[in-house]
């Protein structure tokens, strides 16, 4: 029995690359920080997760 790992990029507000986390939440958590986004990585295809462009206040 093996479980896929999925990565979590961190993108900044001008879309570029910042940092990786395996931990949704604490890639959500940097990802608010820096005001940008998050996108899961799974068999090289990324798919955004987060963005604090569209949470609501």
């Amino acid at each position: 029995m093996s479980k896929e790992l999925v990565k979590y990029r961190v993108y900044d507000k001008k879309g570029e690359y910042h940092h990786s986390y395996i931990s949704k939440n604490d890639a959500i958590n940097c990802a608010k920080y820096v005001f940008g986004s998050v996108k899961s990585v799974k068999d090289g295809e990324e798919e955004e997760v987060f963005s604090a462009k569209k949470v609501k206040k």
